[in-house]
């Protein structure tokens, strides 16, 4: 153990690793969890309405992009969304700073689960979900199109729409990635994985290879990403964990529970917590 040694992997030699750790690590508590990716075109008169871009992980729906021109096309984008993951799905998730996009998904039967203050420009993050599958009236003056593959004439569209969004909230939407890993010698022994995102750090994935557990390793690890945070002028911080995970861990370490989602996946919680570094 004395040959441990903490890196700032800048070039993120170790990123594949760590993230094929994880997952391999989840899979041996939960079993395989069906996976896919998902896209949704809805049409009106040929014209292109609505755009949704949809990952399925841990036994929901995440829907990961979103364009609509108006609430009836968002209404038939949402129908089409739960027609096609009804009984494949426990739910529907969605996260968003956007005031009249949480408006108009909490009209749909979104349920506001937990949220995160003033993520940028006074705006708080706030995530959606809902379990309910019911269709909200059916919409016959819509097309729709859905697939496994993605289509760039009009994602163009959508992301058009999206950067002009951004760039009206008058403040940096790029994501900066930060990672750390331990090595023994010059073998991978863990790593932390984050990104900034406005003035928040999410860390993504924390994890120890467990025949240096107890060592703290996860410890230190999160001691540098913090203290990089810290260091950028960047005081919130927030992550997920599952229930087989390390809650009372961050919780030792003064991260607050702010949501709790059940069956994610199913038979287990899923915990996001958050800290505030400085206040």
């Amino acid at each position: 153990m004395k040959n441990i040694k903490f890196i700032k992997d800048n070039n993120f030699i170790y990123n594949d690793k760590i993230i094929s750790e994880i997952k391999n690590y989840n899979q041996s508590q939960t079993g395989y969890r069906e996976k896919d990716k998902q896209n949704f075109y809805i049409f009106e008169d040929q014209d292109l309405v609505a755009i949704a871009h949809t990952k399925m992980v841990s036994d929901w729906c995440h829907i990961m992009q979103i364009y609509y021109k108006n609430f009836d096309s968002l209404k038939a984008l949402i129908n089409n969304i739960k027609e096609f993951y009804k009984d494949k799905v426990e739910g529907i998730q969605y996260q968003s700073i956007l005031a009249n996009r949480i408006s108009d998904l909490k009209k749909l039967k979104f349920i506001q689960k937990g949220q995160l203050k003033d993520m940028v420009d006074g705006k708080d993050y706030v995530f959606l979900l809902t379990t309910d599958f019911t269709i909200d009236h059916e919409m016959d003056n819509y097309q729709k199109h859905t697939s496994d593959k993605q289509l760039s004439k009009y994602d163009r569209i959508m992301k058009k729409a999206n950067q002009k969004i951004k760039k009206s909230l008058h403040y940096s939407s790029e994501d900066i990635d930060v990672q750390f890993v331990a090595l023994d010698g010059d073998q991978f022994v863990g790593g932390i994985y984050g990104n900034y995102q406005y003035q928040y750090l999410f860390i993504n994935i924390l994890f120890v290879d467990k025949d240096y557990r107890g060592n703290n390793i996860a410890s230190k690890l999160m001691d540098l990403i913090e203290e990089d945070a810290y260091n950028r002028g960047v005081y919130n911080l927030y992550l997920t964990t599952f229930e087989f995970q390390a809650l009372g861990f961050y919780q030792k370490r003064n991260y607050k529970k702010i949501m709790e989602i059940y069956d994610y996946p199913i038979g287990f919680k899923e915990y996001t917590v958050y800290k505030k570094l400085k206040e």
